[in-house]
């Protein structure tokens, strides 16, 4: 029996719409709930333009509502949104400041948990591209402070970018015990998704020189005597950070700035050893920033 082109049409239409929907990916299903996106679909209370494609295409509009996302600062050093006894209490550390993604609350505990804990590393670049915008409104903060600022007409005709602040990437070392016990440094992974997205070093700038529990397990005084003598410098590496010319653009700042990542800010106290480490080890001067994830 014959078949009309309209006919044909139809059919090779009909193939058409049923191949494409085999063939589409299954990622429809939020990484977090599990639920089909339309499904669960809804306004973000952030921002979208901040929002990468990724988290966009990742997570349903409920998780991504349920973002705590860490935008107003009351501390500037620690980056957190109310007053901070830590700092007050420690007012000259070894770092310039702080910065963090979101807050530590039992829904992000949650996320961490699934990636950290429970080796979901599908979460690693979700959680990386949660870091971005932090790590711009940090920069933008470097900017603004220094006498160039990139978003002048005059920085623009220069073509000033991001990586010009900064000198190098490096991440809080866990021990041997942990990497061999979870598969992976969770800091390392947030540091490398950094440098890859703007072009950055990452550079392996301190050692665990010790295995020890884990930190939040402890009371804030634990921490701090633990903390104390827990990294040391690799000294190959840090060799070659300050041999090199730092602030390729020029930007008028003869420190080498380095931006120090973890997941969790929870005291400081881990962020102080690494920073007093490389201190230690460097004539010259080291502007350290700290960027985490999560501030508790």
């Amino acid at each position: 029996m014959s078949v009309s082109p309209r006919a044909w049409l139809q059919r090779l239409q009909s193939a058409f719409t049923l191949s494409a929907q085999l063939l589409a990916p299954h990622s429809a299903a939020c990484l977090l709930c599990g639920k089909p996106q339309s499904e669960a679909r809804s306004a973000s209370s952030y921002n979208h333009a901040k929002l990468t494609t990724l988290l966009r295409n990742s997570l349903c509009g409920a998780c991504l509502s349920a973002i705590p996302w860490l935008t107003r600062i009351a501390c500037r050093r620690c980056g957190r949104g109310i007053p901070c006894e830590d700092c007050i209490r420690r007012p000259h550390g070894s770092f310039v400041c702080n910065r963090s993604a979101v807050h530590y609350n039992q829904a992000m505990r949650a996320m961490l948990a699934l990636y950290k804990y429970r080796g979901n590393e599908q979460l690693a670049p979700l959680l990386g591209d949660m870091l971005l915008p932090a790590f711009e409104a940090m920069t933008a903060e470097i900017i603004q402070q220094s006498n160039v600022a990139s978003i002048s007409s005059r920085s623009r005709r220069a073509k000033i970018s991001i990586a010009d602040y900064w000198d190098a990437i490096t991440y809080v070392p866990v021990s041997e015990e942990r990497v061999a016990d979870r598969g992976f440094n969770q800091a390392e992974q947030l540091a490398s998704h950094i440098a890859k997205r703007y072009q950055l070093p990452l550079m392996e700038l301190l050692i665990r020189s010790r295995h020890s529990e884990k930190q939040s397990f402890k009371t804030r005084s634990e921490r701090m005597r633990d903390t104390q003598s827990l990294f040391e410098v690799n000294t190959i590496n840090i060799s070659l950070l300050v041999s090199r010319p730092h602030s390729k653009k020029q930007l008028n700042h003869r420190a080498a700035r380095i931006l120090l990542i973890d997941d969790i800010y929870t005291t400081g106290s881990t962020a102080e050893a690494c920073s007093k480490a490389l201190q230690r080890h460097v004539e010259q001067p080291l502007d350290i920033y700290i960027l985490t994830w999560a501030r508790s």
